[in-house]
């Protein structure tokens, strides 16, 4: 056994290694992580740049507006954004109802009158000119309510993943 103080030098020895070796390690680590954070943050943000303008800021149809802002709510992957995408996603709600508010009643009108038309002994001519009238607005009707998100083809996306 050596002496105390060799002992001591010994644990000295041992204390620098271990912060050189593993708490450096451990920084480096760190330090490694939030700069991959940080580039998943500015991609996320560069993503946004390039489709949310045209798409939301740009979009008259607020139908679209509330499906994409309730599409971000749910997949963002940073907590902060989806939060803000939820808060906006509330705060069209007020123009989206005012929207399809009149389609709603037309839709509903149409409805009416197309059981109305089922339950007729007589069908004539112009009941069944009207019946398609009926069901042709009611597709229009349902599009504007109902519309399908449009995704970017595959081209278009190889080309946003060169640059």
């Amino acid at each position: 056994m050596g002496t105390p103080k060799s002992n001591l030098q010994l644990w000295i020895d041992l204390a620098k290694w271990f912060i050189t070796s593993v708490v450096l390690v451990i920084a480096t680590m760190i330090i490694n992580a939030g700069f991959k954070d940080r580039q998943a943050n500015l991609a996320e943000i560069k993503f946004y740049d390039n489709y949310v303008t045209e798409l939301i800021v740009l979009n008259p149809n607020p139908v679209q507006k509330r499906m994409l802002a309730q599409y971000f709510a749910c997949v963002t992957p940073s907590e902060k954004l989806r939060e803000r995408w939820k808060i906006y996603y509330d705060s069209i709600y007020p123009e989206y109802a005012a929207f399809i508010k009149p389609f709603l009643a037309e839709e509903i009108m149409l409805s009416e009158k197309q059981m109305d038309l089922m339950r007729s002994q007589d069908v004539t001519d112009s009941d069944q000119t009207e019946w398609r009238k009926i069901e042709c607005r009611l597709a229009e009707i349902h599009q504007i309510l109902y519309p399908q998100m449009k995704l970017p083809d595959e081209e278009e996306v190889a080309k946003e993943g060169m640059n």
